[in-house]
């Protein structure tokens, strides 16, 4: 079992997949993913990584990008996915976007460095993956008032729909909007709560801690 996006199943030329329990890596991408793909920290920041080559070592970054067929992506259990593409399939990115990633702005870091390399971000789709929901992510007061100050153009009751609540996607979906990107798809469904036949659908910290991860994987083929 996995989850695709309707926007980027139209981009020519690529292969992507939002995994899940039952198939961390999704099985679109998985013969691609083990031979090829980069290794990297992620540690909840913005510090992004270029990949130009097979099994690249990037270091400490939570967003990856490539022109390159080397597949490329980001591990999660309740923090936000993000798979982007260039509408002519030419250029992918990937992003890991926690609270402590989506306050650092690191979809629009990624943005400006993408124009700074002479990328229009309307050229672009992106997709937002399984994460956990508003409907279950209950942070404290000071870091909803937190956000509010990150982003005063978003409505408080975006941010914190209930009292208590953080809806990390919409404000990820309202940044690539605000940042001009052409295209944005949310795959509604929330890693804590979501459940098939009474089995959870997706690893979440929240709900498990430490332990198995899931997968989204994108690349050019």
């Amino acid at each position: 079992m996995h989850f695709e996006s309707n926007v980027l199943r139209k981009i020519p030329g690529i292969l992507h997949g939002f995994g899940t329990k039952s198939d961390p890596v999704a099985p679109p991408v998985l013969k691609l993913w083990v031979p090829d793909k980069p290794t990297w920290q992620q540690n909840h920041g913005a510090e992004l990584c270029e990949v130009v080559k097979k099994n690249q070592v990037c270091g400490e970054v939570d967003g990856l990008f490539t022109r390159t067929k080397n597949p490329i992506g980001v591990v999660t259990a309740d923090c936000v996915p993000i798979l982007l593409a260039r509408n002519d399939g030419g250029l992918v990115a990937a992003l890991h976007s926690g609270w402590r990633g989506t306050k650092a702005r690191i979809v629009e870091r990624l943005i400006q460095k993408l124009r700074s390399q002479g990328e229009d971000p309307k050229n672009w789709v992106a997709a937002i993956g399984p994460s956990i929901q508003a409907c279950c992510y209950e942070v404290s007061e000071e870091l909803v008032a937190d956000f509010a100050k990150t982003f005063p153009e978003i409505e408080h009751d975006v941010i914190s729909p209930e009292f208590r609540k953080l809806d990390l996607q919409a404000i990820n979906g309202l940044e690539l909007e605000r940042l001009g990107v052409g295209e944005i798809d949310i795959v509604d469904e929330c890693t804590y709560c979501a459940h098939a036949k009474g089995v959870p659908t997706f690893h979440s910290y929240r709900r498990e801690g430490s332990g198995t991860r899931q997968w989204s994987v994108i690349a050019r083929v």
